[in-house]
């Protein structure tokens, strides 16, 4: 991905208890419409079978979540020429809407994306 967007300075993949974060690092300041094809490519990265295989399965439940086997978030984020703080990202859940932690929540398996730039309320990415 790298090789074909020549903006991207850097990559990252984070796991933590309750999610995945994919990070962009440009060298220019992140813009939606213009970055929305990278979004695009990370979005069908994280939903692959291999990224579920891979990162999620073989790596993310051996280290947070062995036992109990919870999906986390996904968050894809968008970072500008200040490399810590980030000017926007889209984020998704394995579960559907209910209460944290409920037993009979429907699951999403990360269908319905949001938009988040820290300014409004978050919305929901068209498919």
């Amino acid at each position: 991905m790298r090789s074909e967007h020549k903006e991207i300075k850097d990559m990252e993949l984070q796991m933590s208890p309750t999610q995945i974060e994919i990070n962009y690092y440009l060298d220019r300041k992140p813009d939606v419409e213009e970055d929305q094809e990278l979004f695009m490519k990370a979005k069908a990265l994280a939903l692959s079978s291999d990224f579920q295989r891979t990162v999620i399965e073989e790596s993310y439940f051996k280290h947070y979540s062995k036992d109990e086997r919870r999906y986390p978030d996904i968050i894809i984020r968008f970072f500008g020429t200040k490399k810590d703080v980030i000017q926007f990202e889209y984020f998704a859940s394995y579960y559907g809407p209910g209460f944290e932690g409920a037993k009979d929540r429907p699951i999403d398996a990360y269908k319905t994306w949001f938009f988040n730039d820290f300014k409004t309320k978050s919305v929901p990415v068209e498919p």
